[in-house]
């Protein structure tokens, strides 16, 4: 039977074409968008190399130095001095590592430049100041070479990883392991040669990774009272459960910390009017706190979700009426295949799945559609907040793959086409035969 209604659905919908194109187009813009906001929210959250440890990144981006005494705060990145003190320490985590990311080099060191030993070509590279753990919580692809080491690190080594694209713009060659570059007129040796990353990747994306202890004026570099700086932390837990022991062992360390502070005092949570937000976030708070900084995780994801359930159910509102004008047209056709011998639910079923299948078009359609969006207007979609990069973001194909939430937003039109199809339906197929003929 249903294949037997599969093909009248076909057959239907070549002869209402009209119809049908304005159906398909319906369903498709509806999908189209909530999948816009599905595959950013994917890109932005999901685990991509290199940042293949996001479920379980507990971000420190942010510190508050208060003024004792005073309502006044500072608010930066954490200084190499709290890292040390209140972070490196730390027993539960799994891992720590900390960076400076490029825009932070920026603004508190300002560019850098490389160019060969001797050379007059200078290259203006966004680099990133990291850590040896660095290199264990975030998965590069090296094309040549190794990552320093912890030794390196704590040396001071100038050691250097380059991005391919940085490589071959230095050497004309990726080969480039043991060849050294002058990096703001300091040299500096390649260790290793990694795949371009999209600098869709906050965390990881650079041309150029160096060793922080290599570059002294990053690791000085601090305010009140060397409470804040540049530094992020990133903590990886094992398990959802050892977030509250992290925040309770970090308390525990943020106290004793203070007890050698004569005027300012390190906060692991920052104020706004009356409301207090904390600074220890997981991956995707993190995230959302970019979005509006003032606004509570669970508000924001009450605020885009009413947005997604919007772009989906005004449209569906739309093709109730279309359905029903249709239904008006058809009445007489049902009259005549009831008086052959028709039930109503024989009619019901043909229509539905007609219905049925004009959305499965639009949901295919609305796929494409969101990747042709999203590829087209990728550098707005995707631009980084608060960030001098605001273009090049790149995507690949694992970024834009999101099956499960386009068959989640596929299955909730699926819902509301029936809700909106059923009545129109019910009612056009239970007028009596005479009637439905005399309407003819």
């Amino acid at each position: 039977m249903l294949k037997q209604y599969l093909k009248q659905a076909w057959q239907l919908i070549k002869q209402n074409r009209f119809y049908t194109a304005v159906y398909i187009i319906g369903t498709g813009l509806a999908i189209a968008m909530v999948m816009v906001m599905a595959i950013v929210y994917h890109i932005r959250t999901a685990n991509i190399a290199p940042e293949v440890n996001r479920d379980r990144m507990l971000i420190v981006s942010r510190a508050t130095a208060s003024k004792k005494g005073t309502e006044y705060n500072s608010n930066w990145g954490l200084s190499y001095e709290t890292l040390k003190a209140c972070y490196y320490t730390l027993e539960t985590p799994e891992m720590i590592a900390a960076a400076v990311d490029g825009d932070n080099l920026i603004f508190g060191v300002g560019d850098f430049y490389t160019c060969l030993p001797g050379g007059k070509d200078l290259y203006k590279s966004f680099i990133q100041c990291t850590d040896a753990n660095f290199w264990k919580i975030f998965r590069y692809d090296f094309i040549q070479g190794k990552p320093y080491t912890e030794e390196d690190f704590q040396s001071g080594m100038r050691q250097a990883v380059l991005s391919e694209s940085l490589a071959r713009r230095l050497f004309h060659s990726s080969e480039a392991v043991g060849r050294s570059f002058m990096l703001n007129d300091v040299e500096y040796r390649v260790s290793g040669v990694v795949k371009d990353v999209s600098p869709v990747m906050p965390h990881s994306y650079a041309e150029l990774w160096v060793p922080f202890t290599s570059i002294s004026s990053v690791a000085d570099y601090a305010g009140e009272e060397n409470i804040v700086g540049m530094f992020t932390a990133y903590l990886l837990y094992n398990k959802p459960e050892d977030i509250p022991l992290i925040e309770r062992e970090i308390e525990q360390k943020r106290i004793a910390y203070n007890l050698g502070k004569k005027e300012w005092e390190y906060r692991t949570e920052w104020k706004y009017k009356t409301d207090k937000y904390s600074t220890i976030l997981t991956y995707k708070r993190w995230v959302f706190r970019q979005l509006d900084f003032n606004t509570d995780f669970h508000r924001l994801i009450i605020r885009y979700g009413l947005i997604a359930f919007m772009f989906l159910l005004i449209p569906d509102v739309n093709l109730s009426g279309l359905t029903s004008s249709r239904m008006q047209e058809q009445i007489g056709e049902l009259g005549i295949r009831k008086a052959f011998g028709a039930t109503r639910s024989t009619l019901m079923g043909q229509v539905l799945t007609e219905n049925f299948l004009l959305t499965f078009f639009g949901g295919i359609a609305g796929l494409l559609f969101s990747y042709l969006i999203v590829w087209r207007v990728k550098d707005t979609l995707l631009s980084r907040p608060y960030s001098v990069i605001d273009s090049g973001m790149d995507v690949s194909g694992g970024m834009l793959l999101n099956l499960p939430v386009f068959f989640y937003a596929l299955g909730f039109c699926f819902v509301l086409n029936f809700i909106s199809s059923y009545i129109p339906v019910r009612h056009a197929a239970s007028r009596p035969i005479v009637d439905s003929i005399h309407d003819k």
